[in-house]
């Protein structure tokens, strides 16, 4: 990310068992948001997709070879974090793991 498109890379942190860059974005109205994505996202399956609105049913093209996922494949972590401040204090970090905390329980399923 450059720093022209309004982005300065401030830090990172650890999250689980990854580091999560953390970047001063001056637009955001927020204190802080996250780009998230899958663990594995070459376990993906892309290809054709037929979908039924009627009775909401996915069907996949003959000869369609679906990749085996694990759960671990699947886990959404966050890529980066954008923050609207320049100053990562202590209360900040908190602010982000607890941000971070409460968007993984979600998005992966699990109960807050």
């Amino acid at each position: 990310m450059k720093d022209d498109e309004g982005l300065k890379n401030i830090g990172e942190m650890d999250f689980h068992d990854i580091k999560v860059k953390i970047y001063y974005d001056k637009h955001a109205g927020y204190s802080c948001n996250a780009i998230w994505r899958m663990r594995n996202p070459s376990s993906c399956y892309t290809g054709i997709v037929y979908h039924n609105p009627l009775t909401n049913k996915i069907t996949y093209p003959e000869g369609a070879v679906i990749p085996v996922q694990t759960d671990r494949d699947k886990e959404m972590l966050p890529m980066a974090v954008l923050v609207n401040t320049e100053q990562l204090d202590d209360e900040m970090m908190k602010t982000i793991m607890f941000y971070l905390d409460t968007s993984y329980m979600k998005r992966n399923g699990c109960k807050i």
